[in-house]
């Protein structure tokens, strides 16, 4: 029988009865790491869209192991995360295509194409009540939270948006380092607590994160 998390320490933090049911589209670099991040919260019911498998690229910003190259990221991360905290999250191993969604949802895709179909899906939802976007470039990171039926968020958000033929690259989340992956799982995490205990949901989070000032 696998025993369960002790949450003791995050008492002041975070409540783990408060945690909503999410799904995660794309398990790469931050994927990865925001799963395992909302198993160790508390959070027990996870959905993971992506139909790739790991690359040894992805390893090195990733929470995937050198034992897991060439398995389906979302298999594989299916077991990282039951082996780190017994939570068994529901793994579809193909790329998200406009099905219908609920709930809680975080992008961490690569293209903005893929993002701009997500917010078709989401704006407007009322069965979606938080949508979370993580970007990263280099030592760059955005996370966006955005409430799909809130229309001040929403246009705000949908200002962000723009054909990946527009971008500097075409696909993000390719070019970085894991603690940039870490930085951008971490706040994509923070929003999603912050959402699910009640306080504000359109909250933004932009970080240069070779910028820290040593003190």
């Amino acid at each position: 029988m696998q025993p369960f998390l002790n949450f003791s320490q995050q008492d002041d933090v975070f409540d783990p009865e408060s945690a909503q049911p999410v799904t995660v589209i794309g398990a790469g670099s931050v994927g990865s790491q925001l799963v395992s991040m909302l198993a160790k919260i508390g959070c027990r019911e996870i959905t993971v869209w992506d139909g790739d498998d790991i690359e040894s690229h992805n390893i090195p910003m990733s929470a995937y192991r050198m034992a897991d190259l060439g398995k389906p990221k979302v298999g594989a991360l299916e077991a990282l995360v039951a082996e780190q905290s017994g939570v068994r999250i529901k793994a579809i191993p193909k790329m998200y295509e406009g099905e219908n969604l609920t709930g809680t949802v975080v992008a961490c895709v690569d293209s903005m194409d893929a993002r701009m179909l997500l917010w078709e899906r989401l704006r407007d939802n009322p069965n979606v009540d938080v949508f979370v976007d993580t970007r990263i470039e280099a030592e760059y990171v955005a996370v966006y939270a955005v409430a799909p039926c809130d229309k001040v968020s929403c246009d705000a958000y949908g200002k962000l948006l723009y054909p990946s033929s527009q971008a500097a690259r075409p696909t993000c989340g390719r070019h970085g380092i894991v603690y940039v992956t870490a930085a951008a799982a971490m706040a994509a995490c923070a929003c999603l607590t912050n959402a699910w205990s009640g306080r504000k949901k359109d909250r933004h989070f932009k970080m240069l994160v070779g910028s820290l000032e040593q003190i």
